[in-house]
């Protein structure tokens, strides 16, 4: 949760708004075909098919908030350049819509997609 407190009242964003917001400006980027489910965290989730989760997670450590995202990429294009690009774009655009400094936007690619 983020709270801003201003002079008629309060503002409050929450976790689901951030995660949200992350997916969609994601989805948006250069070579990045899908939002991937999180991987299993161990062995009984994958045994029995443990309900997957979106693969877009926001948390605040040390003050200070971060987004985590689990993405697919296009299969043939240059996998520095899609992170990198999703970084800087994700991040510009969190802080821009939110008025909030993130201090990471850490990227995970999951796998790859055949251009149909």
């Amino acid at each position: 949760m983020h709270t801003d407190n201003l002079p008629f009242g309060g503002i409050t964003i929450s976790k689901q708004a951030i995660e949200s917001a992350a997916t969609r400006f994601a989805l948006d980027c250069y070579g990045v075909a899908s939002i991937a489910d999180l991987p299993a965290k161990n062995v009984f989730d994958d045994l029995f098919k443990a309900e997957p989760k979106p693969g877009v997670v926001a948390y605040k450590r040390s003050g200070s908030w971060n987004v985590t995202i689990h993405i697919n990429v296009i299969y043939g294009l240059k996998l520095t350049e899609i992170i990198s690009g999703v970084q800087a774009q994700v991040k510009y655009m969190l802080e821009s819509v939110f008025d909030i400094k993130f201090n990471s936007i850490n990227i995970y690619i999951e796998g790859l997609e055949v251009p149909k």
